[in-house]
């Protein structure tokens, strides 16, 4: 969908005019549904969805977004905790477009901004591939999960195939906002490989990894970027997901989905140990240094485990050395530069919390028999 060109806000029921647009639908969504959540929106939140389209206006004038239409409807389609409503929604948007700027350097929000990938690290590729990355893009105005997407994408050689294009292996789905008033990078998704076609092999990607799941090793990363931007990890509890509200129960299909995603989950947070959080949600540690026993462990394991231990190690050090030519630091000047005067002052508490970095040094408990399936 096309951006306008008018320099008024437009009014709310125009942006329910573009949720009845050939364009609008998708992430999930049928038009009938977006129209009937838009109709619903506009007639009983009209003031939370002003406020929403003046933000979106604003950051459209400054080319923070390029699509106002989609981003407009974000708040109106289903987010992926299906317990939050159209109000909840414009503040989590709100406060996330707010912090997006302040959170990375001039450069590295320009690119984000104008919708290409941040490479936050160079791994060593599969044989066969030209280049594996760990990125950050801005995710598709239809994403249900997330407003950031950290990836794990892969290209193939061009000797092996003809016009190679990047797939991604590993995706995990995020958000930043303020949840019981504490600053939180808030995971909704985690998936593996989707494209029917672009493809890579899971042993392939097993034996790059030295043995990581790709999911997993999301986990890890959103742990750094969280001590780095001295956030409170928080993921989507498998139950509050969207495919097991009522409405989406009439399918097998979406029934069977919802199985699948609940167990995938479960699995994750599990491995993560993590802990109950606010309704729907739950905190995962900044730190997952489990201090594996290794004694108890065949010679053979120790050596694989070393060998993860020092991937992951190696890893680490290079994002860290990228965050710091990226992403900015929180502090006072950052927090009182907010991107958009829509924001209220009252919504900056809870920015004081003051989460110790790690310096662990042996990774999470992955070994090729971990729990369930992570991809």
């Amino acid at each position: 969908m096309a951006g306008t060109s008018s320099h008024r806000v437009p009014d709310i029921w125009q942006g329910f005019g573009w949720a009845l647009e050939p364009g609008a639908p998708g992430g999930g969504t049928s038009r009938a549904r977006l129209a009937w959540r838009a109709l619903r929106a506009t007639l009983a939140h009209a003031k939370p969805l002003r406020r929403w389209m003046g933000v979106v206006f604003e950051l459209h004038a400054r080319s923070i977004v390029r699509d106002l239409q989609g981003e407009y409807l974000r708040a109106i389609r289903p987010y992926v905790h299906r317990g939050t409503g159209f109000a909840d929604r414009v503040v989590h948007l709100t406060d996330h477009y707010d912090w997006l700027e302040t959170a990375f350097h001039a450069k590295a929000f320009e690119k984000i901004a104008s919708g290409e990938a941040l490479v936050l690290a160079e791994l060593a590729p599969p044989r066969g591939y030209d280049f594996m990355r760990l990125q950050l893009r801005q995710a598709a105005p239809q994403s249900p999960e997330g407003e950031l997407l950290l990836t794990l994408s892969l290209q193939r050689s061009a000797e092996l195939q003809h016009k190679p294009q990047p797939m991604d292996a590993g995706v995990l789905a995020f958000s930043r906002f303020r949840i019981d008033g504490t600053a939180c990078l808030v995971i909704g998704g985690v998936r593996g490989q989707r494209h029917p076609v672009l493809r890579a092999s899971p042993m392939e990607i097993s034996q790059a990894l030295q043995g990581w799941k790709p999911a997993v090793l999301m986990v890890r990363v959103a742990q750094e970027l969280a001590r780095f931007w001295d956030l409170r990890i928080v993921g989507l509890h498998p139950a509050a997901h969207r495919l097991h509200g009522w409405s989406y129960q009439w399918t097998q299909r979406s029934r069977d989905a919802g199985q699948r995603v609940y167990a995938s989950l479960d699995a994750l947070w599990e491995h993560f140990e993590a802990t109950k959080g606010p309704p729907g949600w739950v905190v995962v540690p900044l730190n997952s240094d489990e201090k594996l026993a290794a004694t108890a462990l065949s010679p053979e394991k120790r050596a694989r485990q070393t060998q993860r231990a020092d991937y992951w190690i190696r890893t680490r050090n290079l994002l860290r050395v990228q965050f710091k030519q990226l992403l900015h630091r929180p502090d006072r000047e950052a927090q009182l530069s907010r991107v958009t005067q829509a924001m209220d002052r009252d919504s900056m508490a809870g920015d004081d919390l003051d989460f110790q970095q790690s310096e662990d040094m042996v990774p999470s408990r992955v070994l090729q028999t971990g729990p369930g399936n992570l991809l």
